[in-house]
């Protein structure tokens, strides 16, 4: 297995509870990919997720492997924290209105509903989309909308950019992706409705951390992945460890690699060329987070009430949307909040000086809740596309390349290929548990037909 994120620790805990020796090649000191607990410099066990945070009550493969590693007991709401949501546009600050929404640039239906919009104008999306898994995948229709990007197809169906921009608030910055893409894939159902937003009681990386632990010695930490070779017999990976650079041989590899990895890497021979232009093309989100903890949950006592929930603040500023993780902290009079910022906005955070990244963004938090600048007692940044193990947060598709996805899971000879980026559940936890097993099945198929 190539990387010890959750989709190669997945797809290595499967196939050896099938009888298959495996190895799992981690060039970090850690497991768990984009899965991260920050827990220093955090006082009275105070934690931040800086990596996935959300796990949905449909999302079916997570909560089945949370179950597995006997982590359900861990589960915690974060629907339990009630309160009013924030608003910060325009340079205005309102709560969610019950009447009409202040903001220059709606359409009067827009006004009266934002929300109850987004069917209005995405409806036919999904059904144009057709099946990603499909031969035929993409239609003609799903290519016309590929080329637009979620503006451009709202505008031709009779919406406003201004309205795009407080969904981008709401939701986070995709207004500028492929429009099939960011509609037609988003929030992809395995099981009835997302009804209940969870988290890990005391961190995230206790999932992947039970699974590499179920592991053992299996897993190879501190292994750097050089080149990759592979024929019609096996895979031959090059990798650089402690001993220096050496080859490991196997019948099959996962590749749980995000694609900006897999471009440094010495493929021999080249993957199709649908595969390689999947490499080139694809990259993965800048995302920037910067957590706050602080000494109050000094929300609850705002002039315009009491203010709550995971998503406390959608703002258009480059703070992004403002996270309330404090309901699952131990300490229930700290809080625990959280920036968090896609494409430009992410951009705008890593352009400043390191040391001028958190003062800095605090005074912008501080734009909307001025509270926060004698409430901080600890803060973090994380950076994912500075990380070079990463070098972004999760799948982000542009205009025109939604065709390159069905090869993006595709298999080339006995290289099978994992992560969030092969699935339709791209950007989440389910998506990397989906595609190890799809992983593990072809796998299986292929070595009992042999």
């Amino acid at each position: 297995m190539l990387g010890g994120g959750l989709s190669g620790l997945t797809a290595a805990w499967n196939l050896m509870h099938q009888g298959y020796e495996v190895i799992v090649l981690e060039a970090q000191t850690f497991a768990g990919g984009r899965v991260r607990t920050i827990r220093e410099p955090f006082t009275n066990g105070g934690y931040a997720e800086v990596g996935a945070v959300r796990i949905p009550n449909n999302h079916r493969w997570t909560l089945k492997y949370i179950k597995a590693m006997g982590l359900e007991s861990k589960l915690g709401s974060y629907n339990d924290d009630t309160g009013l949501r924030l608003w910060y546009l325009q340079k205005k600050r309102f709560v969610t209105p019950k009447g009409e929404w202040p903001l220059e640039g709606l359409t009067p239906r827009e006004k009266a509903n934002p929300f109850a919009m987004a069917d209005v104008y995405f409806g036919d999306v999904a059904k144009k989309r057709g099946d990603p898994t499909k031969p035929e995948f993409p239609s003609p229709a799903a290519r016309e909308i590929d080329g637009l990007t979620v503006v451009d197809y709202v505008k031709r169906v009779g919406g406003s950019e201004e309205w795009c921009r407080l969904m981008d608030a709401a939701e986070g910055e995709v207004a500028d992706w492929s429009a099939l893409y960011a509609i037609g894939f988003d929030g992809e159902s395995s099981d009835g409705p997302w009804t209940t937003t969870y988290g890990l009681i005391g961190g995230n990386d206790q999932l992947p951390k039970a699974i590499a632990a179920a592991l053992g010695s299996r897993v190879k930490y501190g292994t750097q992945i050089l080149k990759l070779a592979h024929d019609p017999h096996g895979v031959t990976v090059t990798v650089r460890d402690t001993g220096g650079q050496h080859e490991i041989r196997a019948d099959y590899c996962v590749c749980g690699l995000p694609f900006p990895l897999l471009r440094d890497l010495e493929i021999t021979p080249a993957f199709s060329d649908r595969k390689m232009q999947a490499i080139q093309k694809y990259r993965l989100a800048p995302v920037s987070r910067v957590c706050f903890q602080t000494k109050t949950r000094f929300w609850r006592h705002d002039p315009m009430g009491e203010l709550g929930g995971l998503t406390l603040i959608g703002t258009d500023t480059n703070a992004g949307r403002v996270w309330n993780t404090s309901q699952l902290q131990p300490d229930k009079t700290l809080g625990m909040l959280q920036s968090y910022m896609f494409g430009a906005h992410a951009l705008a955070f890593s352009s400043l000086p390191a040391a001028e990244r958190l003062p800095k963004w605090r005074e912008l938090v501080a734009e909307f809740l001025p509270g926060i600048r004698d409430e901080v007692i600890a803060s973090c940044q994380k950076v994912w596309h500075e990380d070079p193990w990463h070098k972004g947060a999760f799948a982000e598709i542009q205009p025109h390349e939604i065709e390159f996805w069905p090869a993006s899971r595709q298999a080339e000879g006995r290289v099978h290929f994992a992560g969030e980026h092969t699935s339709l559940w791209t950007g989440w936890q389910n998506g990397a548990f989906e595609s190890a097993e799809r992983c593990v099945q072809e796998i299986t198929g292929a070595s009992a037909s042999a």
